[in-house]
């Protein structure tokens, strides 16, 4: 099966993805939704510089495609 990360867009956090991830998890996959720095409930970690490369799963960087 497939792995996705999922990545939510401003004012959200990672929950935006939850009918979506449970859908997709259940067939099988994979599933990351993390919240980024400076979002939703992560919002007292917002600093300059942030971009969506800085925090991944387990706050390991993202690589994007």
């Amino acid at each position: 099966m497939a792995t996705y990360v999922l990545l939510h867009g401003a004012y959200q956090g990672g929950w935006i993805w939850q009918p979506v991830a449970t859908r997709l998890r259940a067939a099988g996959h994979t599933v990351y939704a993390p919240t980024l720095d400076g979002c939703g409930e992560r919002a007292h970690l917002l600093r300059p510089g942030i971009t969506v490369r800085d925090t991944g799963p387990g706050n390991r960087p993202i690589v994007v495609l």
